[in-house]
């Protein structure tokens, strides 16, 4: 809501301390801005034509239908859930309703990466039937759909360009939103250009913020809840100006963090902490196994003359961390054989191995012939070929990257997972992870670490971001439970 302030009015000079006090609200010059849904604080009302009731479809998880409900009735809404838990239906039913209520003069485009598209739409296709049609749309394509197209569109973060108008766009999602998390990111700033002024916003990912709180400013922003960047980062934040961790949160401003977060966002690793019927227990668990493999001769060699000892005990920047996984698993290294008899030792099991680096792939390829690989240059359908014939058993292994099949896919029917590449992005490591482990998983996650003395140090950053991650996430559910749940 926006309204004008007088200067020479007591009246309006109340109005201005009650919306000092709402938890969002923006003032340029005599003008103020705050979310509709706290009008009534000012004693205001605000008639809205998408106030239609939503009804949910059949077959949802109770905390599924619950969600859609609180983002459809906040508009703008981020649900930050745990991989493997359904967030597509949760994005789904709110692109629905969203669509009812915009009408055939405007459409709704959900963004997503590149292999889950199809999933998406298969998905969709399984649930609606025929009454929730989604048109992938290409790169190619979508500035014409933006202006001409109608109903419910999906297409590649990597389609949005400068040049795509916002035209007829009236509603937008945002899946695997953590893709936002880089403020000075393409993707982030094309996706909060086109979101601008629009009412119906959604953001779905499971790793809001794996490396820094300060990952969060693009949702703020987008979801409308700060005016920019720089505003959510001078509200809880203090600029120390060094490189690296220049951003430190404010002294005892976690709570306020958090309080401020929960007003347009939900965090949830199990849906018991809210009430809900618990699936988790369902969940298969992960088991995870480290492996020391010996590094050759030329590998210490090389660690030597990078850090200036035989032990790489600090690893420096992120320069020196890419050499140290380089040489990890370079020309000259045990790994590649290592790999292949672990796989070797379990042939009836569907296996992920995680790569890094084009020629590290490349090496596991010629000590496997028998596996699939997928790369950066694997065009579309052969992609699709390949994760359908893994997802039906007749492909039992598969090369490739975080970044290529990583985020968003169905992959249960894999048990064994190994990461090649050991390397400190806990983002990588947590969604790979999950493409294994979600609900519908019938057995266990063998999780495969084999690690030579140069990437230990990164392993254990991993599962250090690993601990900090969860204990966020606990402090954030039990602030949304107290406070937005009560009020929702």
């Amino acid at each position: 809501m926006i309204i004008k302030l007088d200067l020479d009015s007591i009246e309006s000079y109340s109005q201005f301390l009650k919306i000092k006090s709402l938890p969002r609200y923006c003032f340029q010059g005599r003008t103020a801005w705050f979310p509709d849904e706290y009008a009534g604080r000012l004693g205001l009302s605000t008639e809205s034509t998408n106030d239609a009731e939503y009804m949910p479809i059949d077959g949802l998880f109770d905390y599924q239908r619950d969600i859609a409900r609180l983002a459809i009735k906040r508009k703008k809404f981020a649900a930050f859930v745990r991989p493997g838990m359904g967030k597509t239906l949760i994005g789904t039913e709110f692109a629905r309703h969203a669509s009812q209520q915009l009408g055939i003069t405007r459409n709704v485009l959900m963004l997503s990466p590149p292999m889950v598209i199809k999933q998406t739409i298969e998905e969709a296709s399984r649930f609606y039937g025929g009454s929730l049609p989604i048109q992938r749309i290409r790169a190619s394509e979508l500035a014409d759909w933006t202006v001409n197209g109608s109903g419910v569109g999906i297409t590649n973060y990597e389609g949005l360009k400068p040049d795509v108008p916002r035209g007829r766009l009236g509603a937008l999602i945002a899946d695997e939103s953590s893709l936002l998390k880089s403020h000075y990111g393409k993707w982030g700033q094309e996706v909060i250009r086109l979101g601008k002024g629009l009412d119906w916003k959604l953001c779905l990912t499971g790793t809001p913020a794996p490396n820094d709180r300060i990952e969060f400013a693009n949702h703020a922003v987008f979801l409308d809840a700060f005016p920019t960047i720089n505003s959510f980062l001078a509200k809880f934040f203090i600029n120390r100006g060094q490189t690296q961790e220049r951003w430190e949160m404010k002294a005892h401003a976690a709570g306020a963090f958090y309080k401020a977060l929960s007003h347009w966002s939900i965090f949830m690793s199990s849906p018991a902490t809210y009430g809900w019927k618990d699936n988790c227990g369902t969940i298969p668990p992960i088991e995870v196994h480290i492996h020391d493999v010996d590094m050759t001769d030329a590998q210490n060699d090389q660690v030597r003359k990078l850090t200036g000892t035989l032990f790489s005990n600090h690893v420096g920047g992120i320069g020196d961390r890419s050499k140290l996984a380089r040489i990890a698993k370079g020309g000259d290294s045990n790994k590649p054989a290592f790999i292949r008899e672990l796989i070797e030792s379990w042939p009836d099991e569907s296996t992920l191995v995680w790569c890094r680096f084009n020629d590290e792939q490349d090496r596991l390829k010629a000590e496997m012939p028998w596996a699939a690989s997928i790369s950066g240059d694997t065009p579309d359908h052969e992609r699709e070929r390949i994760i359908a014939g893994f997802q039906a058993g007749s492909i039992k292994t598969i090369l490739t990257k975080a970044k290529i099949l990583g985020f968003g896919l169905n992959m249960q029917v894999c048990t064994r997972q190994v990461f090649s590449s050991c390397h400190d992005s806990y983002e990588e490591y947590f969604q790979a992870v999950m493409r294994s482990n979600r609900v519908g998983s019938t057995r266990p996650l063998n999780v495969h670490l084999p690690v030579t003395e140069a990437e230990r140090q990164m392993m254990e950053n991993v599962l250090r971001k690993a601990h900090r991650v969860e204990e966020d996430t606990l402090i954030q559910e039990r602030l949304f439970k107290e406070m937005a749940l009560a009020a929702a």
